[in-house]
């Protein structure tokens, strides 16, 4: 079989690489052999017995060093070190140096491992060379330091060949490197590369956005035509596998701010519209009651689990999720969430009122809730303003577990926090005093303020203007009133809803339905 290498001569770069790495006569002697067929190259060295089946073994690595994907530069240089091997043997054999039996004995084992690590290589495929490149690249390496240890034992060349080829090397695996970046942020090469990908092989696709997300980071400040591609490929995979990010600690610029100044908030949250991975419109929920520390993003990195595992329950049917988290993006930490452009529950039933299917409605937001504390998770601040709608007029239950980020983040009792008083008409007794304990318990007294607000477009006790006498009255044992109006009872706050509310305002907290319950009574209804 004839082998040809009509790259190598292509390759400029590659050439200039061999001319800097390889003395002289060395280099004369890789370029003579290439081109050759099998039969010439060992022709070479086959007069020498102890070289004829290490010339074979020098044949077939450099016909697999031509079929390695992600790392062929660096395993080109290393088809040309076997060579520089097998000739400095044979230069040696022919001047008379002694112990060249054991040189050529050592030098087929290594060839018969640099061989079939080659061979490994060149089967992982496309996908798996990228994915693999830095695992190749150390192997190609450890071979390297192989073909070093024959050299320098039988004193076969000089100290000049034996270092050089580790400054060859690191420029190549650089190029290396950067030729699977530019690869991965071409669009259309990308899209085939996902697309020749199964769905049910989850695990390739989960490392390749690993490797992309890993990608972006180095790339962050990189030209615009790299950055969106990169992008656009991390989103088409995460679209395709339906998951997450792997790294849920946005620090590689997977979200931009659109605009210096928040588009809305409340007291504690301000919140800016920004564009994720440059496909997705999102909301930026920055925290202003934590500052970006070390503390804050250990919580935050202990949340991510439950975010993730919340995606995979319910994949956005009933709880608005979180797409990750960000520290380096000025002093107070934010959260990044799909941007919803029908608003919050309170301002939708406001503009579209009696078109609304208020009971419906209700019983999305109750399902939501009972995803939570299927979950063991508590939401802690259920409110109109924290339910959001979707593209498909649906609520979607927001920033859940974030009272209880922000308590164990400042020590502070979530009550006692910045810009939280304007809850107190939602939360339950037991919030209100002491530590103030959230609880699965306390969820549903702020679902029962929270349905009638939506019926009524009034926040709880809405003829009390100073929340603080809220908290007095109720301590009290006072109720808010049952509204009477026609339009109001139209929307369903019939008898068996009031019933419902009053058992979620119960004062103490284990006397209150659970959700499974709440749910049971919405079905009768």
């Amino acid at each position: 079989m004839l082998l040809y290498f009509s790259s190598f001569n292509q390759d400029k770069g590659f050439r200039q690489n061999l001319n800097f790495a390889m003395p002289p006569h060395y280099r004369t002697q890789v370029i003579l052999s290439i081109g050759k067929s099998a039969a010439g190259i060992v022709a070479v060295f086959a007069p020498i017995p102890g070289l004829y089946a290490a010339a074979g073994m020098l044949c077939a690595i450099m016909e697999l060093a031509e079929n390695v994907i992600a790392n062929r530069r660096e395993a080109r240089q290393l088809r040309d070190r076997c060579h520089t091997l097998l000739q400095a043997a044979k230069e040696s054999n022919e001047v008379g140096n002694a112990n060249m039996n054991d040189a050529f004995q050592l030098i087929q084992e290594t060839l018969a491992k640099i061989q079939s690590k080659m061979e490994t290589w060149v089967k992982l495929g496309r996908i798996n060379s990228f994915l693999q490149q830095n695992q190749i690249k150390e192997d190609i390496k450890k071979c390297h330091e192989g073909i070093t240890d024959c050299l320098t034992h039988f004193q076969l060349v000089s100290h000049l060949e034996i270092h050089n080829w580790q400054e060859e090397f690191a420029m190549n695996s650089v190029m290396d490197h950067q030729e699977v970046i530019a690869l991965l942020s071409d669009v259309k090469e990308s899209q085939n590369m996902i697309q020749s990908t199964t769905v049910d092989n989850n695990n390739m696709l989960r490392e390749m956005m690993i490797l992309i997300q890993s990608a972006l980071f180095e790339n962050k400040n990189a030209a615009d035509r790299t950055y969106n591609g990169l992008a656009a490929s991390l989103y088409e995979l995460q679209q395709r596998t339906d998951n997450l990010l792997p790294n849920m600690n946005l620090q590689s610029g997977e979200v931009i701010r659109e605009g210096n100044f928040p588009v809305s908030g409340t007291a504690a949250m301000d919140i800016y519209k920004g564009r994720y991975l440059n496909r997705e419109d999102v909301a930026i929920k920055v925290v202003r009651a934590v500052n970006s520390n070390e503390a804050s993003k250990r919580r935050f990195m202990r949340e991510v689990q439950v975010w993730n595992d919340l995606w995979m329950k319910d994949k956005g049917r009933h709880v608005l999720p979180f797409y990750g988290f960000c520290q380096t993006d000025g002093p107070f930490p934010y959260m990044v969430s799909p941007w919803q452009s029908n608003g919050t529950a309170l301002q939708f039933v406001k503009k579209y009122d009696l078109g609304v299917d208020y009971r419906k409605m209700i019983k999305h937001i109750a399902l939501g809730v009972q995803v939570l504390h299927d979950m063991k998770v508590v939401h802690g601040d259920i409110k109109a303003s924290n339910i959001m709608i979707n593209s498909k007029f649906e609520p979607l239950l927001a920033d859940f577990g974030l009272s209880q980020i922000v308590e164990d983040i400042t020590g502070i009792p979530f009550t006692q926090s910045r810009g939280v008083s304007d809850s107190y008409r939602w939360f339950a007794p037991e919030v209100c005093k002491g530590p103030g304990v959230l609880s699965a318990r306390s969820d549903m007294y702020a679902l029962g303020m929270t349905i009638l607000e939506l019926l009524t477009h009034q926040q709880p006790y809405q003829k009390i203007k100073h929340t603080t006498e809220v908290v007095i009255r109720r301590e009290k044992g006072e109720l808010p009133e049952r509204p009477l109006e026609p339009r109001i009872l139209q929307r369903g706050l019939d008898d068996q809803v009031w019933g419902l509310l009053e058992d979620c305002w119960k004062t103490t907290a284990s006397e209150r339905p659970k959700i499974d319950e709440i749910i049971k009574k919405m079905d009768w209804f």
